[in-house]
């Protein structure tokens, strides 16, 4: 991870010192000594890091290294980033981009020694003093270095093209067959109605993190004799925190019923019971964490109106859940035998390899194979690992590796560890990001490759480039086995992913330092000053307002705000969060989720965020019309306003986002007002749920015909036209012909005066 940053860091500085006649390099006019130093000093690192990363877990000297060297890295990252939107500040002006055409262009100073970005002001003096203080403690990190008995090491390079994978999901379960036809033939066989008149018949699997549990139940709820036997399935994955709201709310989506969020609990667990009397019912509640009896009661009095003949199937790691949900049979799950390791690993290593040559690997594949201590998914791990080793030395190496020899985590967390490292390291930042999302998180493919974006963690500069980087990474750590639970579209490319939860202990593991989240109940100051996090996932539940005061995030990355309030009646609470963003200038990601805010302070604090190119306000309300110091933020890549009820018009100066990618305004049902600058926004790929006009009787609105520079725009592209009729000529002036990276476009016509026929005669579409 720390060797990825360093290679951004040199490839940055190495372009700006090569162009003497750059602007960039007119920005640390007399600080070249310095910058040429920066070079050398981040060099003199870069090749020992990767052996520093591994061994950090054997050889406790070299974290504390480790993690004063990423904070070095990550304030030169700022410093450069000052400096490239510095120099695009100055670009920008000199060609007049995202102003006016009647205002005359004004060619700058080269010397000029301060630059403003809305209300905050970098000056050229401030840039070179921070480059002199980095490198005062990068020649202290490099002195202790020569101390570490460190190695250096050839960096793995990316491969060129994307590896393909097939995202297979087992459909067999190794050495769990007996257990499975045991927990089916006691969830199909009959019971007394004296005894379901009493609780409703539980089975509950037990076992421990990665045991394989879940993939148990899955396997299960889509067997065949499952599906005839009951009128209904219902999947409930109800992890940690307990939410009796929640997992209720999920039921009624599995009747095919759905009710507000801000709907009280005990009108969710009435709705349940009267739509499950007549049917036998199947309900798992996956992952349940929850030991506390009052945690239980409300749902169980619901459980008990179910239909004779239903059944609950329960896992979790704890025995102690038994103690409240009166399990009629209990399945403890064992850990697997070194032959069914071995099976799962060898199936996993050779997957799509001819088995010629193979035999020649058994033994150490045995050995190997030993070392996963009976847990499936360290097995499959592993499998993933060896899949591109081919050499016996290579898996020689595995099996030799110092991670067998650590206390790490109670060895548990070896195999991951080995396959994590066995990654580039551009690849393993991206992974080790996935920490940001809690447990059980559904991940939506595209806003994963945002979040990477938006860090920096993928360098290409080609319009389509960075997306196939990401997606690139993405397979990569697929076929690693990190991510689980595909979800696929149509045409069998996968959009949604989840983390198995050991899986999702290790990345929270590996970056405790700097990822964190914390849960707030109650009204209070907030200080993290002594945790000086990069990433920072705020809760904010049980408590009347958001926290007056938060101190400690000037160094923050990240932010995601969601508010989980509710008051005694299940209406959300409208507080707006206070100081949030004031002392968070290097944010390059905000997502505040279902706040009321307040426009004016949001607006102040926002001006300062010139760092940032991911804003998401999902499901946000007290905004009428999204702020114009949005339209200020240089570098945003991606604006997420899903569902922001208030919400009518965008502001007029959003043709000044020329770097913006993504546009996402589904649910804003009352946004009327699309302003004309959209049609500026050369670089959009997504523009989800518009409103256009179908003729070109406004000047200021955006009309069909202003699709015409968007070529980039890909996926699928939903819009409501409007108007009294559809202008022929405009249509055609939109030229979706040349609109090849889209998947799908479906038209709403909201005019009884538009025909369906004309407008797919005039707007012509990709036949792909």
């Amino acid at each position: 991870m720390a060797e990825a940053i360093v290679s951004t860091i040199l490839e940055q500085l190495t372009a700006i010192t090569i162009d003497k006649a750059s602007e960039a390099w007119r920005l640390v006019r007399g600080v070249e000594k310095e910058v040429k130093r920066l070079e050398s000093n981040f060099k003199a690192i870069q090749y020992e890091l990767e052996d520093a990363e591994e061994k950090q877990y054997v050889d406790k000297r070299l974290k504390p290294w480790l993690e004063r060297f990423k904070q070095v890295s990550y304030d030169m990252e700022d410093v450069l980033d000052d400096w490239k939107t510095a120099v695009q500040k100055l670009q920008k002006a000199d060609h007049g981009v995202g102003t006016s055409a009647t205002v005359p262009k004004r060619k700058l100073c080269p010397f000029v020694s301060w630059f403003s970005f809305g209300s905050k002001v970098v000056s050229r003096h401030e840039i070179a003093t921070r480059i002199k203080d980095i490198n005062e403690e990068l020649d202290e990190i490099v002195k202790d270095k020569d101390k570490l008995e460190l190695v250096k090491r050839e960096i793995i390079q990316l491969p060129k093209r994307p590896e393909s994978t097939s995202f297979v999901d087992a459909s067999k379960l190794y050495g769990r067959d007996d257990v499975k036809e045991d927990i089916i033939r006691t969830l199909l066989c009959g019971t007394s109605e004296e005894e379901e008149a009493i609780s409703v018949p539980t089975v509950t699997i037990v076992g421990m993190g990665g045991i394989g549990k879940t993939a148990l139940a899955q396997l299960i709820y889509n067997d065949p004799r499952i599906q005839t036997h009951f009128d209904k399935k219902i999947w409930v994955c109800v992890s940690d925190p307990f939410d009796p709201s929640q997992i209720a709310r999920a039921i009624l989506e599995g009747l095919d019923l759905s009710l507000q969020n801000t709907t009280p609990l005990q009108t969710l667990l009435s709705k349940i019971s009267e739509n499950i009397k007549e049917k036998k019912l199947f309900l798992v509640l996956d992952d349940v964490w929850a030991d506390h009896g009052q945690d239980w009661e409300q749902l169980k009095a619901t459980f008990q109106s179910f239909m004779l003949g239903s059944r609950i199937l329960v896992t979790t790691r704890k025995d102690s859940v038994l103690n409240h949900l009166e399990s009629s049979h209990v399945f403890h799950l064992d850990l697997l035998s070194e032959e069914i390791c071995w099976l799962i690993l060898y199936q996993k290593a050779f997957t799509g390899r001819k088995r010629i040559g193979c035999d020649n690997l058994e033994d150490i594949g045995r050995e190997i194979a030993k070392k996963c201590k009976g847990l499936p998914l360290a097995a499959t791990t592993l499998g993933g690992l060896l899949q591109g080793k081919l050499r016996r030395e290579e898996w020689q190496n595995v099996l030799n590796s110092e991670m067998w020899r650590s206390n790490f985590e109670q060895y548990i967390y070896a195999p991951l560890l080995l396959s994590c490292f066995d990654l580039p390291s551009a690849i393993r930042r991206c992974f080790l990001y996935c920490a940001i999302f809690p447990k059980d998180y559904v991940i939506g493919k595209d806003e994963l490759v945002q979040h990477w974006m938006a860090q920096g963690y993928l360098n290409s500069v080609d319009n389509l480039g960075a997306e196939l980087e990401g997606e690139h990474h993405f397979k990569c750590l697929a076929s690693h086995s990190f991510f689980q639970d595909f979800d696929k579209d149509t045409n069998g490319d996968v959009i949604r992913c989840k983390m198995h939860d050991m899986v999702h202990d290790f990345v929270q593991f590996l970056t405790k330092c700097e990822f964190i989240t914390e849960k707030i109940d109650e009204d209070l100051t907030l200080d993290l000053s002594s945790k000086n996090p990069r990433h920072l996932r705020l809760v904010i539940e049980n408590c009347s307002s958001s926290p007056m005061s938060i101190y400690g995030t000037e160094k923050l990355r990240s932010l995601v705000a969601v508010y989980h309030v509710k008051t005694a009646f299940g209406k959300i609470a409208s507080e707006a969060p206070h100081n949030l963003l004031s002392g968070s200038q290097h944010l390059r990601l905000l997502e505040l989720c279902s706040f009321c805010l307040d426009a004016k302070g949001i607006a102040r604090d926002m001006g300062n965020l010139i760092h940032l190119r991911y804003l998401c306000l999902k499901g946000c309300n007290g905004i009428e019309t999204l702020l114009e110091t949005v339209c200020e933020l240089p570098n945003l890549q991606s604006l997420n306003i899903e569902y922001c009820s208030d919400l009518k018009k965008l502001p007029v100066g959003i043709e000044k986002l020329i770097n913006l990618r993504y546009l996402c305004t589904k649910g804003c049902y009352e946004l009327t007002y699309y302003p004309k600058g959209i049609s500026n926004l050369t670089s959009l790929m997504r523009l989800s749920n518009i409103k256009l006009r179908a003729d070109c009787n406004d000047p200021h609105r955006f009309s069909i015909g202003d699709l015409e520079n968007l070529d980039l725009l890909g996926g699928n592209l939903c819009v409501e036209l409007r108007g009294n009729s559809i202008d022929q000529e405009e249509a055609k002036r939109a030229k979706l012909h040349k609109k090849t990276h889209l998947k799908q476009m479906e038209i709403w016509i909201c005019s009884p005066h538009i025909k369906k026929e004309e407008v797919v005669q005039a707007l012509n579409p990709p036949s792909n």
